[in-house]
This record gives C-alpha cells, sequence and structure tokens, in this order.
C-alpha cells in the first residue's frame, strides 16, 4: 500500500489556483509525485492548467514591431504575447525576417 499524502483539497485549492504554484512544485512540497498531484486535483474538483502555451497567431506587423523598433529580445516578445520563444522566433523566420546582429560592446576607454 502506497504512502498517504497529507495534503488537504483547501491546501491544493491554495496552493495551485490562489498562488500559482505549479504540479511539480507541489508535488517536491508534498514528497510526492507529480501524477499523484494531478490525481488529487481531479478528485477534489480542481480544474488543471495546461501547460502548453495558446496557439497564437503573432502579426508580421506586430513581430517586425516589437523585434525592430522596440529592439525586444524574442524571450521578451514571447512574454509579451504569451507565447514561447520558438513560436516568435518560427513566426520571424517564417515571415523572412532576419535575426539581428548582436551589438558589439563598447569598450570602456573609448578605444574602437
Amino acid at each position: 500500500m502506497g504512502r498517504i499524502i497529507a495534503i488537504t483539497c483547501h491546501e491544493l485549492r491554495q496552493f495551485y489556483l490562489e498562488e500559482g504554484h505549479s504540479i511539480a512544485a507541489i508535488a517536491r512540497r508534498a514528497g510526492c509525485s507529480a501524477p499523484t498531484i494531478a490525481s488529487r486535483l481531479r478528485r477534489c474538483g480542481i480544474p488543471t492548467r495546461s501547460g502548453r502555451f495558446q496557439a497564437r497567431e503573432i502579426a508580421r506587423d506586430t513581430l517586425e514591431a516589437l523585434y525592430y523598433d522596440e529592439r525586444l529580445t524574442l524571450a521578451e516578445i514571447a512574454r509579451r504575447l504569451g507565447v514561447s520563444v520558438g513560436t516568435v522566433n518560427n513566426r520571424r523566420r517564417a515571415y523572412g525576417l532576419p535575426a539581428r546582429r548582436r551589438a558589439r560592446p563598447v569598450p570602456s576607454d573609448g578605444w574602437q
């Protein structure tokens, strides 16, 4: 017989829904596996979040403005749009937008 995991539905609701912890983080805290916590969430009637980013189209003009005009990194664009960095980079390539060159650091003494 398995070990009893002492975590209540109330605690799960607080950790997962109110505090936004992941299933894996709650499992580490409770000393059990993530599938055990996922199962307990279902038994408690707590809806689980999808671990995937929502499929979302990125308009070319939006991507160009964020990447070239605002000079945001791919990670910053991904966070702003709620998608993965891979999605942003895949859209950049699909639109044929060249990657920005990395700026060379300017020497602190002013010499080139």
